[in-house]
């Protein structure tokens, strides 16, 4: 059963990775739902050294729940759409846009804990010690990549990724 689980879930990655590029617009077929994106204030210190505000320019990034657990929740789900931040260094006004378009298929663990499987790129905030990468705002991208998120929330980051951009040294 585990065996077969792991196949449909592959199966399902790859029709998202092949099927279902990162900037696409609203899937189709039923079920998808539209998930507005915060906008966000990160004061300074706790990831770039100054704070950083976040206001999502392009958000239309859908998602699916493709299993539940006994009690009807999300065991996991799709996510794919474009979803483009403007990035403000509030102390000088400098701003930058981050891409956070990945498509991902996620997996919502019984402790808390969440593993996204990504595809494209994915704006990450990471504090000191508490990621596998140094802690900062950056944009990671790659075509099959993995974030795990622990119950505690500790990041860590595997697979085929690259920080495509340093936030952080952009707005400074």
């Amino acid at each position: 059963m585990r065996r077969l689980f792991g196949a449909v879930v592959a199966g399902v990655l790859i029709a998202l990775t092949l099927g279902a590029p990162a900037r696409a617009a609203r899937p189709g077929g039923s079920g998808w739902v539209h998930v507005p994106s915060p906008p966000f204030d990160y004061p300074a210190g706790l990831t770039c050294d100054f704070g950083v505000h976040g206001e999502p320019i392009v958000d239309k990034v859908y998602y699916r729940t493709l299993t539940t657990t006994p009690d009807g929740t999300a065991r996991t789900e799709a996510a794919v759409g474009p979803l483009v931040y403007r990035l403000t260094n509030v102390s000088t006004g400098a701003t930058v846009e981050g891409d956070a378009s990945s498509s991902s298929l996620i997996t919502h663990h019984d402790d808390g804990a969440l593993t996204y499987r990504l595809h494209g790129p994915l704006l990450l905030g990471i504090r000191e010690g508490r990621s596998n990468l140094p802690g900062g705002l950056y944009v990671v991208d790659g075509v099959a990549w993995r974030l795990d998120i622990s119950a505690d929330n500790f990041r860590t980051i595997s697979g085929a990724y690259r920080i495509a951009q340093d936030v952080c040294a952009d707005l400074s």
